[in-house]
């Protein structure tokens, strides 16, 4: 056996065909890792589209429940009103002006139906989301009902 030929010995050290093989290999594999890492670049941005899409579609919903909320309101149905009301406060995000509003309209339906204790829950939360709203009369005229039913008791 140690008696071997020089054609068995490669002189180069590694053949062309498993250089060009491991070339090729590589190419390949960083080729898939570029397509890769492309691919999860895009995708925020594909996540930041279904995001926008999905708070359009869900302001244009909140405006639907304040159109129905507005015309039960307008047709004296105040608690199918305060229903559709409470809808919109839910699906707002906290300090948005639509919230706010809701919530007085919500305080002043109760306050129209005579329940002024969940009216002034209302009206309190409206007042924290947005002080510039024109609440304090009807805040005094629930607290004053409140308190002259409280003291009669």
């Amino acid at each position: 056996m140690t008696n071997q030929t020089p054609e068995e010995n490669p002189t180069d050290g590694v053949s062309k065909k498993l250089k060009v093989f491991v070339i090729t290999l590589t190419a390949v594999t960083f080729i898939a890792l570029v397509a890769l890492f492309t691919k999860l670049a895009n995708k925020p941005d594909i996540l930041t589209k279904k995001a926008s899409t999905a708070s359009l579609s869900n302001q244009s919903l909140s405006n639907e429940y304040i159109v129905v909320g507005t015309r039960l309101m307008n047709s004296g149905l105040k608690e199918q009103a305060i229903n559709q009301f409470i809808t919109v406060w839910e699906m707002q995000k906290i300090g948005n002006l639509e919230r706010a509003k809701a919530a007085h309209t919500i305080g002043v339906l109760y306050a129209g139906l005579g329940n002024c204790q969940e009216s002034l829950t209302w009206l309190f939360r409206a007042e924290a989301a947005d002080s510039t709203l024109p609440l304090q009369a009807t805040i005094d005229s629930c607290l004053s009902k409140v308190r002259s039913i409280h003291s009669g008791q």
